[in-house]
């Protein structure tokens, strides 16, 4: 039987990953999280747990948080890098879709010849 000491060094690389891993420590907590929602569901509900979609639900939740902190504390692994140009196309896409509405909005001539209105506008007819 291995003593105490001998658990403590095998455990000593993988409590300083934990320390270190901020993304191991974000998936632990949302698995205590999501364990605890589905306690306080099964507490207060007297439906089968094998019936009720949204606790089997939080429990799926809670284990895959639980495998992805164990891999990333195993392997290393951080958080994934949030790619910048995707957001920044994003950006300018809704910037110019904003752009784009406000110009078709304050101008009716720019909106008559964008939408092929069939009658002259108003502001065109001269009598």
């Amino acid at each position: 039987m291995p003593s105490t000491k001998d658990s403590a060094a095998r455990l000593t690389p993988y409590v300083r990953e934990l320390l270190d891993n901020e993304y191991a420590r974000d998936n632990l907590s949302e698995a205590g999280a999501r364990l605890r929602d589905a306690y306080e569901r099964s507490r207060k509900r007297r439906v089968k747990a094998t019936r009720d979609a949204k606790l089997r639900r939080q429990l799926g939740i809670a284990a895959a948080s639980i495998v992805e902190s164990g891999k990333a504390l195993s392997d290393g692994r951080r958080k994934p890098a949030v790619k910048k140009g995707r957001r920044r196309l994003a950006a300018l896409a809704l910037g110019l879709g904003v752009g784009a509405g406000i110009a078709l909005a304050s101008n009716p001539e720019l909106r008559d010849d964008l939408l092929g209105s069939d009658s002259p506008s108003p502001a065109g007819e001269q009598g």
